[in-house]
């Protein structure tokens, strides 16, 4: 209504979330995960990661596992609020079930906090759970992931094999792929880069429309100078 104010430090049902928190009073803060207020579940989930025990952990999981009815943001606070109540080694590995498969924000905000636990093993959780997206990709390049030249292979083969290389979804990916095959190198990287040079020169490789040979000519720069990197000019 026109003149009322909305004063958030007043309103009761925070003021209790608050309350709960400096008591540890783990029923009220259950309790407010089902508030309406996103404000109000924003601050139960990060008081439920202070005070911390298995009704906690449990509640914390079922927050961030809640895809249909929960907003990624509230999510988003959940899991890093499992960080409080879990070891390093299991809170990364809880970390390892969003970094694919799930909304933009939630995949993005997944990875950062599993590279921030783990800096070292987080492109092998990546290719662990087989991502081919830009980001992964760019990842397995600059990591220079040797376990990762199976995985970027396989995908650059199938898109040969299916024919749909140059489509919207693939062929930026392709393309990173064969970047990133360049820097890590070796022999099978050596091998896919190869074989893509020469579908690239066969009747299959050369496009139709302009678009399609634009991308294929980038794909075919890219082949020759990640060769040239991986030591197989």
């Amino acid at each position: 209504m026109a003149g009322e104010k909305k004063v958030v430090g007043l309103n009761p049902t925070l003021g209790e979330v608050e309350r709960a928190a400096r008591e540890g009073d783990t029923a009220v803060l259950l309790k407010a995960l089902e508030d309406a207020s996103l404000e109000v579940r924003n601050a139960a989930v990060e008081a439920l990661g202070q005070v911390g025990g298995e009704r906690a952990k449990v509640a914390l999981m079922s927050v961030a596992r809640d895809r249909r009815g929960e907003r990624p943001e509230v999510r988003i606070s959940a899991l890093g609020a499992l960080e409080g109540v879990h070891s390093v080694e299991r809170y990364a590995s809880i970390l390892e079930e969003f970094i694919t498969g799930d909304s933009r924000k939630v995949v993005a905000a997944a990875r950062r906090m599993l590279e921030s636990v783990d800096p070292e093993g987080y492109p092998l959780r990546l290719v662990e759970r087989r991502c081919l997206d830009h980001a992964a990709i760019s990842v397995y390049g600059r990591a220079g992931v040797e376990a990762a030249v199976r995985l970027l292979s396989g995908f650059v083969t199938d898109r040969m094999e299916a024919g749909d290389l140059t489509d919207t979804g693939n062929w930026g990916k392709v393309y990173a792929a064969t970047r990133a095959l360049g820097r890590i190198g070796g022999d099978e990287a050596g091998r896919t880069l190869q074989a893509l040079l020469d579908w690239l020169s066969s009747a299959g490789g050369q496009g139709g429309k302009w678009l399609e040979k634009e991308r294929l000519s980038k794909i075919r720069d890219a082949a020759r100078a990640s060769i040239e990197k991986a030591g197989k000019g």
